[in-house]
């Protein structure tokens, strides 16, 4: 993919729904910034034209084809590496991304398309420097959903769906994939992300975590 230079880091959260990325990574964002690291929170979809559209789909996934909804997650993307990842990684930032073009491999995978072409087709977006893949039984996510948060199923956390996902997850292979038991506590799941965050500090140009 994309090899730009950059002086900075991007570090994605990914997982099907109920896994607790999103937590995590506003754990690791407060303990970044408390200690003074140049950090970025972002996510996709963006708040961005291309974005908004996508989450339309949340409660209508009927409302574009399979192919425009793939082409709406790549534009956005595209938007989203040309004006804020690129020229953060440039500036020296770390960036923390809820979702990146892995989830875009396995949930449109998950309704036909083949996860390497998807990935091949994200060839000018830059690689992550460290994928935390967040994996926890697709029925323990949607009890997290419904019972947890309250919240009602959307249309990309429909329970059949969600077991392709998770199986198309769990054969993506590439180096920078760490793979984390999310059933665990809030808590046990921050220390293990705290250790790959350590380690990925430790060969970069940042100062190590203290």
């Amino acid at each position: 993919m994309d090899h730009t230079e950059k002086k900075g880091l991007l570090i994605v959260f990914e997982g099907t729904d109920g896994t607790g990325k999103s937590t995590q990574l506003q754990l690791l964002y407060k303990v970044l910034h408390d200690k003074g690291y140049p950090v970025v929170a972002t996510r996709e979809p963006t708040d961005g034209k291309y974005g908004r559209e996508i989450r339309q789909l949340y409660v209508n996934r009927k409302k574009f084809s399979h192919e425009k909804e793939l082409e709406l997650f790549l534009a956005d993307r595209r938007e989203h590496v040309d004006e804020l990842l690129n020229p953060a990684l440039r500036n020296g930032k770390i960036i923390l991304c809820d979702r990146y073009f892995l989830s875009t491999a396995a949930y449109q995978g998950a309704i036909g398309f083949d996860p390497e072409t998807i990935l091949n087709r994200n060839s000018f977006a830059p690689d992550p420097d460290l994928a935390l893949l967040f994996q926890t039984p697709v029925d323990i996510g949607v009890t997290r959903i419904v019972s947890d948060r309250g919240d009602t199923l959307n249309d990309f956390e429909q329970i059949e769906s969600l077991k392709k996902v998770a199986e198309i997850f769990s054969g993506i292979d590439r180096p920078y994939i760490k793979r984390i038991d999310a059933t665990d506590s809030i808590e046990s799941v921050h220390q293990t992300v705290m250790g790959h965050i350590a380690t990925l500090f430790a060969s970069s140009s940042f100062l190590p975590l203290n």
